[in-house]
Parts: C-alpha cells; structure tokens; sequence
C-alpha cells in the first residue's frame, strides 16, 4: 500500500508505504514514512522501489527470500 495521508496525526511525514510479505515462513511487515518527496518525482514509483530495495535488504540480512 502507498498513500499521501494528510489529515491524521502524523500529518508530518504524509507519504506512506508499507508491505505485509513471507520471508521463509514468517509474515513480516515492513512501514516506511516520507516527510518530503523531491519536486518533480513520482512520489508512489519512488515509494515502491523503496520498498522493494528493504524487502531484498530484509532478505539479506535475515538470510530468507522475500515472497516465499
């Protein structure tokens, strides 16, 4: 899920994405929050490579493979 959220709490940093994804056989969540995107980007192309960069990372780091 990505969303530009600016009428709650956390107004503060609007741009949001978060994913819910296996690694081996563990659910794991992942939330990123963005205070600003450059002027002139695609705020939710940018958000969802982001993600997937932390997925590969996570998977890395925990030594599973995001998805499975």
């Amino acid at each position: 899920m990505a969303a530009y959220v600016t009428n709650s709490p956390l107004a503060d940093q609007p741009y949001r994405v978060s994913a819910k994804f296996g690694c081996g056989d563990e659910d794991r969540m992942i939330d990123i929050y963005l205070a600003q995107v450059a002027k002139g980007r695609d705020a939710f192309k940018d958000m969802t490579e982001l993600m997937r960069i932390a997925q590969k990372r996570y998977g890395k780091l925990y030594n599973c493979t995001p998805g499975t």
